[in-house]
């Protein structure tokens, strides 16, 4: 690197003396970790006539660079990566980045740099701004956040301590201790009063922590002047940032987004299955995601092959099939309001007024995180029967009759409710359900806000949904569900002023307020534009 530093690559090359164009990794999880191999696949990117090369990031595994500050040196490492890359025996000179995750918000640090031999990326899976990485509402993606850092622990502790094998191994014991705990105790460590930090297992040990403003995508696009593939899934943990990267990006941007999750491309999702179309092998009857990813990049790199009219390919779950569009949103998509009544969701607007339904939000039983856009140790991502969780006493359903006729949702769905609670702040949780005939109820959608509050006032309350595509069949009915907690997913709003500086926790009782001011908004495709 420019600084002197050392990072070590594996370089992967075709037989013969090519050139070939060169497509690069950059990973903080260890090149040389079978599993980071099989999701990268550089032996297939070698048959396509690519040299693939994997490199372990700064301050990680095989390279050099000290202390490991996740996204910090990403910029600057990345495109002297390139030019590197660009130089190697057999290369083309021209040069493309893939993979998912942090692989991916390195790739969008790199090419706003402008690396000249930079001929285009193809991040999936990853995200735009804090709102979605660290945090989703104003409340901290716990689930994500404590144990990727304890995950990530295990190579920066062991190289903090490599000179002072006693304390390497004190901590690396109690790390082991924190990743088996993952499922409950780890979550549930709360701060003492003593460590004013929101995570006192990380401030502890002292755990690599996200640069939040380093990896911020929205800082650096404007500065991106090279074709972009993004790739999401409707039940990935950056979905949105993999949306909005690409609806900020430029007009050779492409997205596509299947029914998946962070780590799987299988159409098994959950409790549904959506079919054999639903698998990443099929989006354009390839063998896998990687097989496209690098047929793009290779088209991309080589400057041949004309440009897709419509650059969007999304996956409409309940209709259990692939799609293109021009773009995103669609345009023929129109918002359509659905009102939280005492009996139940609808389309119209109520006609009287004034009633409520109250809830107790006790953080000492959160509700459970079951399913969703989630990333958590021992918890599966997807579409799961929210029925039990719909029966607890802090979560109220509001339910639309039977529907008539299909309804299909493609895009950004939004709720305003209007709410009032005794605590000075607490947090509102909103998510979107498919009521099949038997009554089982899979979620679709869902978010969160943390509010600070006056007791007794009420207000007005925006949770963002994120973005899906699916169709409610007629005989379904559409749900929602309101609460206070999705936990281990979302770090407990405890109600109290100080709680998350020093544990104490309060009792919230809630109150919805139905009526012309508590309704969701869900950009519905016309049926006829379906059929």
């Amino acid at each position: 690197m420019r600084d002197g530093t050392v990072l070590r690559a594996d370089v992967y090359r075709p037989a013969g003396d090519g050139p070939w164009p060169v497509i690069v990794a950059r990973t903080p999880y260890d090149k040389s970790d079978p599993y980071v191999n099989m999701l990268l696949d550089p032996l297939l990117a070698v048959r396509l006539g690519l040299i693939a090369v994997i490199q372990d990031v700064r301050g990680r595994f095989a390279s050099e660079g000290g202390e490991f500050v996740p996204f910090a040196s990403e910029a600057q490492d990345g495109a002297d990566t390139v030019a590197w890359a660009a130089s190697i025996k057999g290369s083309s000179g021209r040069v493309g980045m893939w993979g998912p995750s942090y692989l991916g918000n390195v790739q969008w640090q790199a090419a706003a740099q402008r690396p000249p031999a930079l001929g285009a990326i193809a991040p999936s899976t990853t995200f735009r701004t804090g709102d979605g990485l660290s945090t989703r509402g104003g409340a901290r993606e716990l689930g994500l956040c404590r144990p990727w850092s304890v995950y990530a622990g295990f190579d920066a502790l062991a190289r903090r301590h490599a000179d002072d094998g006693g304390a390497a191994e004190r901590v690396l014991e109690e790390l082991i201790t924190a990743a088996d705990g993952l499922p409950g105790p780890t979550y549930d460590e709360l701060p003492t009063g003593t460590v004013a930090e929101k995570d006192p297992l990380v401030a502890r040990l002292g755990l690599p922590t996200f640069d939040v403003a380093a990896a911020d995508v929205s800082r650096h696009q404007l500065s991106v002047d090279v074709p972009v593939l993004n790739i999401g899934g409707w039940f990935d943990v950056f979905l949105q940032g993999t949306i909005d990267n690409f609806v900020n990006g430029g007009p050779e941007d492409r997205l596509i987004i299947g029914p998946w999750n962070h780590m799987s491309s299988a159409p098994q999702q959950g409790d549904l299955n959506f079919g054999c179309a639903g698998s990443g092998a099929a989006v354009d009857l390839g063998p896998s995601l990687n097989s496209l990813t690098f047929e793009w990049l290779r088209a991309q790199l080589s400057q041949v092959g004309a440009q897709e009219d419509r650059r969007v390919k999304i996956f409409t779950m309940g209709a259990n099939r692939w799609r293109s569009e021009p773009t995103w949103p669609l345009e023929r998509a129109e918002p359509k309001r659905f009102f939280l009544l005492a009996n139940g969701l609808a389309d119209e607007v109520p006609s009287g007024l004034g009633a409520a339904l109250s809830f107790v939000y006790d953080p000492a039983r959160p509700v459970p995180t079951l399913g969703g856009c989630t990333l958590l140790d021992h918890r599966p991502a997807g579409t799961f029967d929210q029925s039990a969780i719909e029966r607890r006493d802090d979560v109220v359903a509001f339910t639309t009759d039977p529907l008539s006729e299909d309804v299909e949702v493609t895009g950004r769905v939004k709720a305003t409710i209007q709410v009032s609670t005794d605590a000075p702040t607490t947090d509102w949780v909103v998510r979107l359900c498919d009521v099949h005939p038997d009554g089982a109820s899979y979620n679709v959608c869902d978010g969160i806000t943390r509010v600070s509050s006056t007791p007794g006032e009420a207000q007005s309350v925006e949770v963002d949904l994120w973005s899906t595509s699916m169709l409610f069949r007629a005989g379904h009915r559409i749900r929602i569900d309101v609460t206070s907690s999705s936990y281990p997913r979302w770090d407990r709003n405890l109600n109290t002023p100080d709680g998350f500086e020093t544990g104490e926790m309060s009792v919230a009782h809630q109150t919805v307020h139905l009526g012309t001011d508590s309704y969701v908004t869900l950009p519905v495709v016309p049926v006829a534009a379906h059929a």
